[in-house]
C-alpha cells in the first residue's frame, strides 16, 4: 500500500512539473512571437489610440461649449421678456399720466374761463412794439416771451398778429374751442419746396432736402428738434399752426419779419432788379431768389446770408451818389445792409435792397436797427471763428494762377500754380522756385519723411521733393511713374505712427505706397478698387475712407481684410441717400465711435458700424461745392459765401459772405478769392493759440515787382525796382509841403558847444540823463550834435503778432518808399544851407555808399529849399544789411566837416 502511495505522489509530483514546463514553454513561445511583430504596426496603433483619444476630447468640448451657450441664450431670452414686460408697465404709466396731464389742462382752463382771464392783444402788436417807447421796449426784452412782429404783406394777407402766450402750446386754449381729444401725431420727414417755417419755433427750416417733419393727419410742419415739443394733440386748431411770428431775445430763435423785395441782379444795378424773398430769422438776415411771374416760388437754396452778429453790420439809407445807375424814383425805396468781408475796414460786404414803397423800406430799417440794438443789449455770444485776412499782396503775379497751396511755417507758403511750385517768404519778401516748370494741381507735405508731395505736369504724375529743396536748394525729386492721371493725394500715419502711407487716386482706383527711407524713398504697398470714381479720400485710424457717389468705405492698409462701408444697408433710416444719387465731399472722423458722413444734400451722423448715430442731421444752406474740417469746425463752401459749423454741437456758428472763394488746402486755411481781382486770403482762427501765417501789410497799389536773383536763377525778390523808387523819390521831393512832411523838424534837440573852424579841438560833454535811452548825443568840432537813432527791426513771426502784421515792414504805396528813407526818427542837425555838394553826401540804403551823383540829381532839382540833415531806412527789408549792424547805437565824433554820414 505505501509503494502505491509513493507512486501515486510521484506521479502527481511528475505531472505537475510537466506542466509548467509545459506553461514556460508557452509563455516563451508568446513572448518570441510579440517580439518578431513589425514596429510599423506598433507604431499605427499607437497613433490611431492618439486619434481617437483627441477626437473624443474635442467632441466633449464641442458639447460643452454649446450647453454654455444654450444656456446664455436662455438667459438672454428670460431678460427679453422680463423688459417687454416692464416696456408694457411703463407704456401704460405713461398713458395714466398723459390722461391726468389733458385733465388737469381742462381743470387749468375751466379755471382761466371761470375768472374771466383776458390777454391784452394792443399791448404785444408789432406796431406798438415799433412806436413804443425805451421803457416799454426794455420791458420786452426782459420778459421771457418772444419778441412780436407780423409778416410782411405780400407773404401772406393775414392781418398781424401778437403772441399771447410765451410757448404755443397753450396758445390755443384762450380760442374759446374746446380742447380736441389726445391723439399722437404721425410725423414723416419731409423735402420742402419753398423756404418753410416751423410752427413750433417760427424759425426757418434750412437746408436743401429733408428740412423737417410734417405730421400727415394734421399738416403741422416743425424742425425734427422741434417734433418732442409740439402741442401734444393732434389735429391742431389752425390758427395755432400759422402762428404769429416773433424772436426769443435771449436764444436767438425766431423769424421777426419777412417780405418780397428786389436786389440787384449779378451784374449790378445798371442791369436791373430781380426779385428776392427776404426773412429775419435767428438774428440773420436771409435772401432766396424769386423768378419773374405772379406764381413764381422762391427756391430752397438761400442766396446770401447777413449775420447781425457782425462787427461791422449797419443798416442804412442811400444817397443819389451812392446807386448813380439807379432810377430817381426808387432811391428813397432803397437801404443797404453792410457787413464785414476782409479784416481791412475798407473791405466790406454791402447788399442793396429796394423796398416796394418808402413806408415798406421804412419797416425794414426800422426792425433791422431794433433787432441789432436788442442784440447788442442782450450781449449775444459772437460764435464766430475765422477771421479772413489777405496774406499777401494781390500783385504777386504767382497768386492769380494758383491751384493749390500749404503753409510751411508761419512765415512760408507753398504755391503751385501753372508755372510751378514756389514757396513765398511773406516777411521777407523772397520768393524760391522749386523743382521744374510743370504746373502743379496739388500740395501735400508730409513733416514726418522731410517730403513734400505734388501732383504736376500735363499728365499728372505724383512727384516727392526733399523739404531741403524748399531753402532753395538743388536736389533729386522722385516720380512715381505708376500715377499718370492721378485725381488727388492723401497722406497719413499707420501702424500707431510707425509707417507713413501716400495713397493715390486715379478714377475708380488707389495706390498705395510707404513712404522710408530708401533710394527712390517710396514703396509700393496695395493697390484698392473702388466701386466707383473716388470723389474724396482721407486716412482715418489706419484705414483709408474713400468716398464716392451715395457711399463711403473704409479699407485696411496694412495687412490684409475686407472694406466695409459707413452706410450699413440694414439702416432704412439711411436709404433715401442711395436711392438718389448724392456726391459724396467729405468725412469726419468726431471719434472713433462716429463719423459725419458729408454729401452734396445733407450730413449724417453714423456710428462705428454704419447706423444713425443722431435723429438730427446736418442741413446746407445752399449748395455746397467742397468742405474742408479743421477740429472741430467744417467749412462748408458754395458759390456766394463759407458757413461754418461745429460738428459736436451741430451749431451754424459763422456764414462769410465771401463769393467764388476755393479752398487751396484741406484745412481751409488758405483760399483763392476769384473776384476781378484775385486775393489769397487767410483765415485765422480767433479759436487758436497762436498765428498759423504771419499775415504782412497789404496794398491794392503796390508796385512791386518779381525780380530774379543775379546768382541763383531760383530765388526772386517781390520788391519796387530801385529806378521806380528813385522816381518816387524826385517826384515826390518837388512838392514842398510833402517834403516837409519826410523831413522832420529836430526833436529834443539841445546844442551843446559850437567851435571855431581854427580851434580844431573836440569837446565832449556829458548830458542830461532825462534823454531818451535810444538816444546819444556828441558834441562835433565845427558843427552841431546829431542824434544818432537805433531803429530796432523786430525779428518776423516772434515778437509781432500776425493780426498787425510786421510793424518794420516795407509798404511800398503812395511814395512810402521815400518816407522811409527820410522817418528814421528825430533830427539834431540845424536847418542851415552847407558850403556845397561835395560837402556833404547823404548814405542810404538804396543808393552806393560811395556814390553821390543820386544825391546831386535831386539836390539841382530842389535848389531852392534849405539842406537838411536826415537819416535814411531801406525800403526793402530783404536787401542785405547795412555793414553798421542796426541794432547798435553809436556815437559818431566826426575830426572835420568834408564828410557827414550816419546810418540809423
Amino acid at each position: 500500500v505505501s509503494d502505491e502511495k509513493d507512486a501515486r505522489g510521484y506521479l502527481q509530483a511528475l505531472a505537475s512539473k510537466m506542466t509548467e514546463e509545459l506553461e514556460a514553454l508557452r509563455n516563451s513561445s508568446l513572448g518570441a512571437r510579440a517580439t518578431d511583430m513589425p514596429w510599423k504596426m506598433r507604431r499605427f496603433a499607437k497613433l490611431d489610440m492618439s486619434a481617437r483619444l483627441e477626437l473624443q476630447s474635442a467632441l466633449d468640448a464641442e458639447i460643452r461649449a454649446k450647453q454654455a451657450i444654450q444656456d446664455e441664450l436662455n438667459k438672454v431670452k428670460a431678460s427679453c421678456i422680463s423688459t417687454e414686460c416692464k416696456l408694457q408697465e411703463s407704456e401704460k404709466k405713461n398713458m395714466e399720466l398723459l390722461a391726468d396731464i389733458e385733465r388737469l389742462k381742462k381743470e387749468t382752463e375751466e379755471l382761466r374761463s371761470e375768472k374771466g382771464v383776458k390777454h391784452q392783444d394792443s399791448q404785444n402788436s408789432f406796431l406798438a412794439f415799433l412806436n413804443a417807447p425805451t421803457s416799454a421796449l426794455d420791458q420786452f426784452e426782459r420778459s421771457p416771451s418772444c419778441i412780436p412782429a407780423n409778416k410782411g404783406r405780400r407773404v401772406t394777407d393775414h392781418p398781424p398778429r401778437s403772441i399771447h402766450t410765451p410757448t404755443m402750446r397753450t396758445a390755443y386754449v384762450g380760442s374759446g374751442l374746446s380742447a380736441p381729444k389726445p391723439k399722437a401725431h404721425q410725423f414723416v420727414v419731409k423735402s420742402f419746396n419753398t423756404p418753410t417755417k416751423c410752427n413750433q419755433c417760427t424759425s426757418l427750416m434750412v437746408g436743401l432736402i429733408r428740412q423737417g417733419c410734417t405730421c400727415e393727419v394734421c399738416g403741422f410742419s416743425c424742425h425734427v428738434t422741434c417734433a418732442d415739443k409740439a402741442p401734444a394733440v393732434c389735429p391742431i386748431p389752425p390758427e395755432q399752426t400759422k402762428g404769429p411770428l416773433g424772436i426769443d431775445p435771449q436764444k436767438g430763435i425766431g423769424t421777426a419779419y419777412e417780405g418780397h423785395v428786389r436786389i440787384p441782379k449779378p451784374a449790378g444795378v445798371k442791369k436791373g432788379w430781380q426779385r428776392a424773398l427776404a426773412v429775419i430769422c435767428d438774428f440773420k438776415l436771409f435772401l432766396y431768389d424769386v423768378a419773374e411771374g405772379k406764381a413764381s416760388q422762391p427756391s430752397v437754396v438761400v442766396s446770401q446770408v447777413i449775420d447781425m452778429r457782425d462787427e461791422e453790420f449797419s443798416v442804412s439809407s442811400v444817397l443819389a451818389s451812392d446807386v448813380i445807375h439807379a432810377n430817381r424814383k426808387d432811391i428813397p425805396c432803397i437801404f443797404r445792409v453792410t457787413a464785414s468781408q476782409l479784416s481791412a475796414s475798407s473791405n466790406k460786404c454791402s447788399i442793396l435792397i429796394l423796398a416796394d414803397g418808402e413806408n415798406e423800406k421804412s419797416k425794414w430799417v426800422g426792425v433791422l436797427n431794433e433787432l441789432h440794438r436788442i442784440l447788442k443789449k442782450n450781449k449775444l455770444k459772437d460764435r464766430s471763428v475765422y477771421v479772413p485776412k489777405e496774406a499777401y499782396d494781390s500783385t504777386l503775379p504767382l497768386i492769380k494762377t494758383t491751384q493749390s497751396a500749404a503753409i510751411i511755417d508761419h512765415e512760408r507758403i507753398a504755391l503751385g500754380n501753372e508755372e510751378g511750385l514756389f514757396v513765398v517768404h511773406v516777411t521777407k519778401d523772397e520768393i524760391i522756385r522749386v523743382g521744374d516748370n510743370k504746373k502743379v494741381h496739388q500740395i501735400e507735405l508730409i513733416p514726418s519723411e522731410q517730403l513734400i508731395a505734388v501732383i504736376s505736369g500735363r499728365n499728372r504724375h505724383v512727384r516727392l521733393f526733399p523739404m531741403a529743396a524748399l531753402d532753395g536748394r538743388e536736389t533729386e525729386f522722385y516720380k512715381l511713374a505708376e500715377t499718370k492721371g492721378c485725381q488727388s493725394i492723401v497722406s497719413g500715419h499707420v501702424r500707431h505712427g510707425a509707417l507713413t502711407c501716400l495713397c493715390v487716386a486715379m478714377k475708380r482706383q488707389v495706390l498705395c505706397y510707404e513712404l522710408n527711407q530708401s533710394k527712390t524713398r517710396h514703396k509700393k504697398i496695395k493697390e484698392i478698387q473702388v466701386q466707383g470714381n473716388v470723389q474724396w479720400m482721407s486716412i482715418f485710424s489706419d484705414r483709408l475712407c474713400v468716398g464716392y457717389q451715395s457711399g463711403f468705405l473704409k479699407y485696411p492698409l496694412h495687412g490684409e481684410g475686407s472694406p466695409y462701408s459707413l452706410l450699413h444697408p440694414d439702416d432704412h433710416t439711411l436709404s433715401f441717400i442711395s436711392q438718389q444719387p448724392t456726391d459724396a465731399i467729405c468725412a469726419v472722423e468726431i471719434s472713433n465711435k462716429e463719423y459725419l458722413l458729408c454729401f452734396s444734400s445733407v450730413g449724417v451722423y453714423v456710428d462705428c458700424q454704419g447706423r444713425r448715430s443722431r435723429q438730427q442731421e446736418l442741413m446746407w444752406p445752399a449748395t455746397p461745392s467742397c468742405c474742408c474740417y479743421n477740429a472741430p469746425y467744417l467749412s462748408v463752401y458754395s458759390e456766394n459765401a463759407i458757413d461754418i459749423f461745429d460738428v459736436n454741437s451741430m451749431e451754424w456758428i459763422q456764414t462769410i459772405p465771401l463769393k467764388k472763394v476755393r479752398p487751396l488746402n484741406t484745412e481751409g486755411s488758405l483760399n483763392l478769392l476769384g473776384l476781378e481781382t484775385v486775393r489769397l486770403i487767410y483765415f485765422k482762427n480767433k479759436m487758436a493759440e497762436g498765428d498759423e501765417l504771419v499775415v504782412p501789410e497789404t496794398s491794392d497799389n503796390s508796385r512791386k515787382q518779381m525780380v530774379r536773383n543775379i546768382n541763383n536763377k531760383r530765388r526772386y525778390s517781390f520788391r519796387v525796382p530801385e529806378e521806380e523808387r528813385m522816381q518816387q523819390r524826385r517826384s515826390m521831393l518837388r512838392d514842398p509841403e510833402m517834403r516837409n512832411k519826410l523831413i522832420s523838424n529836430p526833436t529834443n534837440f539841445n546844442h551843446i558847444a559850437h567851435m571855431g573852424p581854427g580851434d580844431g579841438i573836440q569837446i565832449l560833454k556829458d548830458l542830461p540823463m532825462n534823454l531818451r535811452p535810444q538816444e546819444s548825443r556828441t558834441v562835433f568840432s565845427g558843427s552841431v550834435s546829431i542824434p544818432s537813432i537805433t531803429k530796432s527791426r523786430t525779428e518776423p513771426g516772434r515778437s509781432m503778432s500776425a493780426s498787425s502784421g510786421l510793424a518794420a515792414r516795407s509798404s511800398a504805396q503812395n511814395g512810402s518808399a521815400l518816407r522811409r528813407e527820410f522817418s528814421g526818427g528825430s533830427y539834431g542837425a540845424k536847418r542851415q544851407p552847407m558850403a556845397s555838394p561835395s560837402d556833404g553826401s547823404l548814405s542810404s540804403g538804396g543808393l552806393d555808399q560811395g556814390s553821390d551823383a543820386p544825391t546831386r540829381d535831386y539836390e539841382r532839382e530842389d535848389s531852392d529849399s534849405p539842406r537838411h540833415s536826415t537819416a535814411s531806412n531801406s525800403s526793402n527789408l530783404s536787401s542785405p544789411p547795412s555793414p553798421v549792424s542796426p541794432h547798435k547805437t553809436k556815437s559818431l565824433s566826426l575830426e572835420s566837416s568834408d564828410h557827414v554820414s550816419w546810418d540809423s
